[in-house]
């Protein structure tokens, strides 16, 4: 077993015997045998344990094993309670799922603050059959089937090689004692019934089931570097970005073949999954709009533009003593004496005795109305944008400057004909983008 894993570790380039190691264990037979092997090789490690309080005194049972596990082997041991149901509801999330973030958001925190390189996890070959078929179930594209990363980032994940067999022979031979959570029998979860259901089931009718599976996730694998790597191509090819907005030409996303795949691992990264709505919205659904948890998705005329969802009603004050904002955009603010007309539409130049401090920047909402420079009258800002050829998203997107009630400064496109300089302008405020 040692030397199987060892062998892994370097194959993988896993970690070196040099680099320190936070080991999740759990006091199950995984995590047990992991951090025998780990004692065999001589690395240096300390152990990590969460009591989610979901098992009553079998959960405490659990952390109390560890303790005296630590304890026995001399190892410096990390034990961590969480209010795991109380955080599910809280977050709307199923009682697995919580458990899972609330590990690893402490795991890492854990391992920075003890300086070590990486987590170790005990995820077995067996482990990575029943991740596949978890993916398959509930459909995660062509990545879901890849199985589980030996290394992403800072997780490592030594007992890939082994399978579930394996570490019950090891830990048999050398008579080591684990914990057996309850809850492992129980088919009400997922996983659970997969690993003692389906994979039976199949294993009658192909008894190297396990094998087969991690065979095929090898070559996916491959196709899947194949697959990445033309995306990738597609993707600066037709990805354009400019102040946080992305957009992309409808009539060359409309050119890929398959398009339904294309739009999928375009769009994905965004958080849209349903891309069959958006692929028949860009026939000819100019408009229409589309949202994830985290980013708003317009079709336009001739494009779509991809931007992060805008937090409403944002107002941001401007002192008489303010220099410059960094959020939501970088301006800087001055007062001159110089009436030099600039001809730039990111500066505006303003007559200072005519603004009311403080200034206010926000977005643009329905009845605004200035008088653009050069104007006598009122104009709607939507037909402002309409007369500028402003697409959905640029509305979206526009930030006023206003002094009170009054626009002062379209950023970027017009200052308010009341507001500029005169003959008379004893200074000049300049604020520009």
């Amino acid at each position: 077993m040692k030397n199987k894993v060892q062998q892994f570790i370097s194959e993988k380039s896993l970690f070196i015997r040099e680099e320190k190691l936070i080991l999740g264990i759990s006091g199950g037979a995984d995590s047990v045998c992991l951090m025998h092997v780990f004692l065999e090789l001589g690395y240096s490690f300390e152990l990590a344990h969460c009591n989610f309080n979901l098992r009553g005194e079998e959960s405490d049972a659990d952390e109390y094993f560890v303790k005296d596990l630590a304890k026995e082997h001399q190892l410096k041991v990390h034990i961590k309670q969480f209010d795991t149901l109380v955080y599910a509801a809280e977050n709307k999330i199923s009682t697995q799922m919580a458990a899972r973030d609330l590990r690893y958001a402490w795991f890492e925190k854990l391992r920075i603050k003890s300086n070590a390189k990486y987590l170790a996890i005990a995820h077995h070959a067996n482990d990575d059959v029943e991740t596949f078929f978890i993916n398959l179930v509930r459909g995660s594209g062509l990545k879901g089937f890849l199985g589980i990363k030996e290394k992403n980032n800072a997780i490592v994940r030594p007992l890939l090689s082994v399978s579930r067999l394996e570490i019950e022979q090891y830990l048999k031979d050398r008579g080591l004692v684990f914990r057996e959570d309850s809850s492992n029998a129980s088919v009400k979860y997922l996983r659970n019934k997969i690993r003692h259901e389906l994979i039976p089931l199949l294993a009658q009718m192909n008894p190297s089931i396990q094998q087969t599976v991690k065979d095929e996730m090898r070559i996916l694998d491959d196709v899947a570097h194949i697959y990445a790597s033309k995306v990738e191509e597609v993707r600066k090819d037709l990805t354009q970005e400019k102040n946080g907005i992305v957009q992309l030409e409808i009539s060359a996303l409309l050119a890929l073949n398959p398009l339904h795949s294309y739009l999928y691992e375009l769009l994905s990264a965004y958080g849209f999954y349903a891309v069959e709505a958006i692929s028949k919205a860009l026939q000819g659904q100019s408009g229409k709009q589309f949202f994830s948890s985290t980013h708003q998705l317009v079709v336009d005329r001739e494009n779509i533009f991809i931007s992060l969802l805008n937090k409403e009603n944002e107002v941001f004050e401007i002192t008489e003593k303010t220099i410059s904002l960094v959020y939501p955009l970088e301006i800087n603010f001055k007062v001159m004496a110089d009436k030099t007309i600039i001809y730039d539409n990111n500066i505006a130049q303003l007559d200072v005795e005519k603004l009311k401090f403080p200034l206010t920047l926000r977005k643009w909402k329905e009845g605004d109305k200035f008088m653009p420079l050069g104007m006598k009258k009122f104009k709607k800002l939507s037909d402002f944008f309409i007369d500028s050829k402003f697409s959905i998203i640029d509305k979206q997107e526009q930030w006023l400057l206003c002094s009170g009630v009054d626009i002062v400064w379209v950023l970027g496109c017009r200052i308010d004909e009341r507001y500029k300089l005169e003959s008379n302008t004893k200074k000049v405020y300049i604020a520009q983008l």
